[in-house]
């Protein structure tokens, strides 16, 4: 045990340093950006389209911006971003001036097919035009023949027109024509500028549990993802960068030749064969040296909205990557609050039983004092760990509705008997020096007489079986109140105190059973007279109240056939505190009878049952 101490002790010191020296490390030194995996080089755009990727890259990473300085280096991306996109579209169309389109197999083909199509138009049409100046100069039959052949040529002709239009669809899709990539390029271009200068950066949205445990990990993650987005798209610029600048080495040496070529030429210095490898007269060459000195202007001006996206993304990286080690030393700071209050809790039980040990109490006392300020502590030490975790709720009426639910459920029975109290003190309650039988959950009858009526409890002196005398066993029961709400009670001290009681008497073997059962509810009838008439006249009223039927009162005898002989049952009312005088009563005046009764030699004997049936009670 001791050393099972010793280890968690040492094990929650080691945690403590480990969080010390990681809060040091993220306090003092930056975090270096790992390795990334190399971005894929751009593609080249030499061709007649536009790469959005640029653009659509900063649009997602700004609405990831949470401070004003990394909204500012957004922005500076964004907008280095809708300038390169702007550049590149101008470059674009000053390439499709110089540049021709690209001639893939699928282009082929597919112009190979408008052309053939087109020749088949051009054929039919000259042939329904023929049909049209022969049907002029016929008449009759042959007229009418040769108008079916023209409408036949005509639907031939509506076909082909169909089918040259699919053709060219076609043609466009795969970027054959000129005209129809232009205009696609123009409505590409139009949309991501309306998207560019449509976005807005996010509202600021605070976290409702900021200084959580949970939500500073999810934080910190967050702010990894974005560090890792930042990077590779930091990446991708700078890969596009170096595309650009060997496309304007590439220029530069192309616009040098061709101007070398243009001072030749101009100075009849080529030979004829150099001559005929140039365009087919000097102002083209001056054309496409001007274009080409227009498309260098051009790649300067992206080269540098480059550089300033790439710039822009390494502003943005570096703070980022001090957000991340701010979240990773609040992370370690939770963690280490966390280990402390363990820590706490732990080494406060030992101090606790170290005190204890010097104190000079009573073994049970100690050991619950001690078990109580142990417990507290690990309740205190678990409150704070969970607010560690999900933080301190800041809605009051939660707080309120939590704390209310939780103390409803741990005084659940002290609730309940403070408004059995109540129901208590009603009409039909419960006073001292009331005869009562309570039952409450798995305790079965316990009765007595009421001696302490506090709000929370009820204190009954008990007395035994009803069967038996009903004499103090001179133990006190008490009840928590809740049996008034929760379970039942009766109440033989009220107005409604009556109780059924019987007899059982043996008739003589000798004796008629049912003469002798005669006799005996005479006698009891008699002895019964007045508190059957009371019963009766209290239970008209309660019957006449309530809309019951009526009871009777009046004594009954039963006959029951048992091993030994013949039994008669005597059931007769009384009330709960006159019952052993009246028990007494009935029991000397049926032995009178039977003593008259019998012969000399004979005795009657009554048997008092060891369990009395109070039935009908009220």
């Amino acid at each position: 045990m001791k050393m099972r101490r010793g280890l968690t002790g040492f094990g929650l010191l080691a945690l403590v340093a480990a969080g010390a020296v990681g809060m040091y490390l993220t306090s003092r030194r930056p975090i270096s950006p790992g390795s990334a995996n190399r971005a894929s080089p751009a593609r080249s755009d030499a061709s007649l389209s536009l790469h959005s990727s640029y653009l659509k890259s900063a649009l997602a990473l700004a609405s990831l911006a949470k401070t004003d300085r990394e909204r500012r280096a957004a922005a500076d991306a964004l907008s280095a971003a809708g300038r390169e996109l702007d550049l590149q579209y101008a470059y674009v169309l000053q390439l499709a001036a110089v540049a021709p389109l690209p001639a893939t197999p699928k282009v082929r083909a597919l112009r190979e097919r408008v052309a053939n199509i087109a020749g088949a138009i051009a054929t039919r049409q000259a042939e329904i035009d023929r049909l049209k100046i022969q049907a002029q100069r016929l008449h009759g039959s042959r007229r009418s023949a040769l108008e079916q052949r023209l409408d036949v040529r005509q639907a031939d002709l509506g076909l082909l027109h169909e089918a040259l239009d699919d053709a060219k669809d076609a043609l466009d899709q795969a970027g054959g024509r000129l005209q129809s990539r232009l205009a696609r390029l123009k409505a590409e271009h139009v949309a991501l500028s309306e998207e560019h200068d449509a976005f807005k950066f996010p509202a600021y949205a605070g976290s409702t549990a900021a200084g959580s445990l949970l939500a500073r990990w999810s934080r910190w993650r967050a702010i990894g993802r974005t560090q890792s987005r930042i990077r590779l798209a930091r990446q991708a610029a700078h890969a596009h960068l170096a595309i650009l600048t060997r496309r304007q080495l590439s220029l530069k040496k192309l616009i040098g030749t061709e101007e070398a070529q243009g001072r030749a030429w101009w100075n009849d210095e080529l030979t004829p064969r150099q001559t005929a490898s140039l365009p087919g007269s000097l102002t083209v060459l001056i054309q496409r040296i001007s274009s080409n000195r227009i498309m260098l202007r051009i790649l300067d001006d992206r080269i540098r909205d480059m550089s300033a996206l790439g710039s822009a993304y390494r502003r943005w990286a570096t703070l980022v990557d001090r957000a991340r080690q701010a979240a990773l030393h609040s992370l370690i700071a939770s963690c280490l609050w966390i280990v402390l209050t363990m820590g706490s809790a732990f080494f406060l039980n030992r101090l606790t039983e170290h005190l204890f040990d010097r104190l000079s109490l009573e073994r049970r006392q100690k050991a619950t004092l001690e078990a109580v300020l142990r417990i507290s502590a690990q309740l205190v030490a678990v409150v704070v760990i969970l607010m560690i975790l999900f933080g301190r709720p800041r809605d009051l009426s939660t707080v309120l509705g939590l704390a209310g639910a939780g103390l409803a459920i741990a005084l659940r029975d002290f609730i309940l008997s403070f408004l059995g109290w109540f129901v208590l003190m009603g009409r039909h309650g419960v006073r001292v020096g009331d005869f009562v039988e309570i039952n409450q959950s798995s305790l079965n009858g316990v009765r007595g007489e009421a001696i302490e009526i506090t709000p929370f409890r009820t204190v009954l002196l008990e007395t035994g079986n009803w069967n038996e005398p009903g004499h103090v066993t001179g133990r006190k029961v008490a009840f928590m109140n809740m049996y008034a709400v929760t379970g039942y009670y009766f109440n033989f001290s009220t107005s409604g105190q009556w109780l059924w009681d019987e007899l059982q008497v043996a008739i003589p073997r000798n004796e008629t059973p049912h003469a002798v059962a005669d006799r005996i509810r005479a006698v009891v009838a008699a002895a019964t007279e007045t508190q059957t008439q009371q019963a009766e006249s209290e239970w008209k009223t309660v019957s006449t109240r309530y809309g019951t039927r009526s009871f009777s009162a009046q004594p009954a005898v039963n006959i029951r056939p048992t091993e030994s002989g013949v039994v008669a049952v005597v059931r007769y009312i009384t009330r709960a505190d006159e019952r052993p005088a009246m028990r007494n009563q009935l029991t000397r005046e049926i032995l009178e009878l039977l003593r008259r009764d019998e012969e000399p030699d004979r005795g009657a004997e009554i048997l008092l049952a060891a369990e009395a049936a109070a039935s009908g009670r009220r």
